[in-house]
């Protein structure tokens, strides 16, 4: 009996023994699928975001080619123009699975911060006064205007002369913690959030307010507009007895394909049916044509998207440059 007993511990204990590497076995397995899994997967996604990254180089390559096109087409720029209508429907039979939508942007329609500087003419800084004081924006008032566009002007002008309501290097110097004042150029929109009286709230808009941001660029510096692309805001501060409603007619004059060819004269506000001839815009400060544009690409596969953003600059000779590219 007791041979009996000892071989059924025995049996028991084998018994056991081989349960417990049979579950840990198991478990090895299971934490080992788990971890090709999570391989696979991230691999899946690494592949997917490679594809993506490519899809949307081609779509900044597809705005290069339809800009510089157009150039060659015509000597001004409008919605209608090739660069203006990629269609997602139409690009899709060239990207297959992959939805691709491509915008670009003619930022000559934007009012320039960096032609605030020491030599810009008062005819600008009106517009900017008029543009700022027009109820969109988080501005108190026509003191708070006029102190934003001195401290503007100060960031961007070499000297340190300080303007009236501007700010020179002792004041960003005396701030916690100090920093300097560019005197140059200001490079991103992001930086303007560094110059005195700039706001968040007036950069990007708050619950009661539009941002600055949809309708300025830190693009050029030379103060023209491109009446074929200004946003209404714009529009509407070109001059004193401009009102939105005549703003909005001459957004929908331009948009309007039957006046494609009278769009290549910056006079071609004069054409628009019962626009006041007592309102003269500056012929100094209108064009038909941009030399920057934004173009903005964005890829999707399923769950998966890319998006790159960029500015391009065209040149009068058709040579493009990529002035700056940021992936998201």
């Amino acid at each position: 009996m007791s041979g009996d007993r000892q071989a059924d511990r025995q049996s028991g204990l084998a018994l056991v023994l081989t349960l417990l590497t049979i579950s840990f076995l198991v478990a090895v397995t299971v934490r080992l699928m788990i971890t090709v899994d999570r391989q696979i997967t991230v691999a899946t996604v690494q592949s997917e975001q490679v594809r993506l990254d490519g899809m949307v180089l081609a779509g900044l390559n597809l705005a290069r080619a339809a800009l510089a096109a157009d150039q060659q087409e015509n000597t001004f720029d409008s919605s209608h123009d090739a660069w203006g209508t990629l269609d997602p429907d139409r690009l899709s039979s060239l990207t297959g699975e992959v939805t691709l939508r491509v915008a670009v942007s003619d930022l000559g329609g934007r009012l320039q911060v960096n032609a605030l500087g020491s030599g810009a003419k008062e005819e600008y800084r009106q517009i900017w006064l008029r543009f700022l004081l027009s109820g969109r924006f988080a501005v108190a008032g026509a003191d708070e205007a006029e102190d934003l566009l001195d401290a503007l002007a100060d960031w961007i002008d070499e000297d340190d002369e300080e303007r009236h309501g501007g700010a020179e290097a002792a004041y960003y110097q005396g701030l916690s913690p100090p920093y300097s004042c560019r005197n140059g150029p200001l490079s991103t929109m992001e930086e303007l959030l560094l110059v005195k009286g700039m706001t968040r709230a007036i950069l990007f808009g708050d619950a009661e307010h539009e941002g600055l941001i949809d309708y300025i660029t830190v693009a050029g510096d030379n103060g023209a507009v491109n009446l074929n692309a200004a946003p209404l805001p714009v529009l509407e501060a070109l001059s004193p007895e401009m009102t939105p409603k005549l703003a909005q007619e001459l957004i929908d004059f331009r948009e309007d394909r039957q006046h494609v060819k009278l769009l290549a004269q910056p006079g071609w506000y004069r054409e628009v049916s019962g626009f006041p001839a007592a309102i003269e815009f500056s012929n100094d400060l209108l064009v038909v044509a941009g030399q920057y544009f934004e173009v903005r690409v964005t890829a999707a596969f399923h769950q998966f998207s890319r998006t790159g953003t960029g500015i391009l600059f065209r040149g009068e000779d058709g040579r493009q440059t990529l002035l700056s590219w940021k992936p998201e």
